[in-house]
């Protein structure tokens, strides 16, 4: 396969859009890419409207097809651009994008408003629509069932089926790997914090309340934002740490024995393979794509736990080197970045005439 210039278009530098940027670089391919911050101020929103039109419109030129990292107001230019002159359209939806949670006033589907309406038109307009996991397609029952989420794209558009895939996003074991020891009552989480409703979603209260139970061991948050600010509501057995780059956080899960995955809406959480992958025995919620990430690897709490059984099943394990390494091999099995590479192939390879 011969070199090609694509076009990514994303809001934020997440570890995910950067890995992809990176996987494509390597497959020896031009990556050309459009960030769009979410900013709520208007001159802001409006800048990023009149950039990715203009912008859009000479890169999408140069370029073999386009991808989307989540379905937003920032999609749609690079969409319209590359519809137009039949342009490859390929949207990797992550979570927000296939959601409507009112408890937590949370999704894309949740108001009927002019961001929903680009959204499904975007939707309409991909030749392919790549989940992270299958729940972001068919919708979850256990977060319909526990919290009233309603979710799964093709619940919302039916007409679009067809053009869904699941594409996982992948993992490099090589990097994410345990370095040092671990403190067997080490218990963590992670999660990019910066408001209420984040902090709920990500299953933050559930992580207290195991605090308050296990007094012995130690817990840590990390990316609570403006950490000494929060420290005086919590248990003094939890540890609140910044946002850390990938290096720093390796350490964080090479030095917990736990890692903790509470989300009440989530895809695929990175975290909590990486964690996985640095041999952390894995504790989740059961929404979406976390039970299918632990397996038999871990712990996964459904609606009904009052943590005792939780809390019994990390006193009780005697053998936590073992569990830890079952993790990671899942993780490594599961999600290996040939899986990645071989959708990013098979969407370039696609000749004019199959558009």
């Amino acid at each position: 396969m011969s070199p090609k210039k694509v076009t990514l278009v994303y809001s934020l530098n997440n570890t995910f859009v950067l890995k992809d940027i990176a996987l494509l670089e390597r497959m020896g391919h031009k990556v050309m890419s459009i960030q769009s911050p979410p900013h709520k101020d208007v001159f802001r929103f409006t800048w990023n409207r009149i950039k990715e039109f203009f912008l859009g419109f000479f890169l999408v030129v140069k370029s073999e097809a386009v991808w989307s990292w989540f379905n937003d107001y920032h999609t749609f230019a690079i969409f319209f651009w590359a519809k137009f002159l039949n342009k490859q359209r390929i949207i990797i939806v992550g979570g927000y994008d296939a959601v409507s949670c009112p408890k937590l006033n949370y999704g894309i589907f949740l108001k009927e408003n002019l961001r929903q309406f680009l959204a499904r038109w975007n939707y309409k307009q991909a030749n392919q629509i790549w989940v992270v996991h299958q729940s972001l397609a068919k919708g979850c029952v256990n977060a319909r069932e526990q919290d009233g989420t309603q979710s799964g794209i093709q619940n919302f558009i039916p007409e679009v089926a067809l053009s869904i895939r699941e594409v996982p996003t992948a993992y490099d074991p090589t990097f994410w790997k345990k370095e040092g020891e671990k403190n067997e009552k080490g218990i963590l989480t992670v999660a990019n914090i910066s408001d209420e409703r984040t902090y709920l979603r990500k299953g933050i209260p559930l992580f207290i309340k195991l605090a308050e139970r296990l007094p012995e061991y130690q817990f840590t948050i990390v990316g609570i934002q403006n950490p000494s600010a929060n420290q005086r509501e919590l248990p003094k057995n939890i540890k609140l740490v910044g946002t850390l780059d990938r290096v720093a956080l390796k350490k964080q899960y090479s030095q917990h024995q736990f890692y903790v995955q509470g989300s009440k809406v989530e895809g695929l959480p990175n975290v909590l393979c990486e964690a996985m992958l640095c041999e952390c025995i894995p504790i989740g919620t059961n929404v979406f794509g976390i039970p299918e990430a632990i397996g038999s690897t871990g712990y996964i709490l459904d609606a009904t736990d009052n943590l005792e059984s939780l809390t019994s099943f990390i006193k009780a394990i005697e053998d936590p080197i073992f569990l830890g390494k079952q993790a990671r091999k899942r993780i490594k099995n599961q999600y290996p970045i040939s899986r990645r590479e071989k959708a990013f192939k098979n969407v370039l390879n696609l000749e004019k005439g199959e558009k």
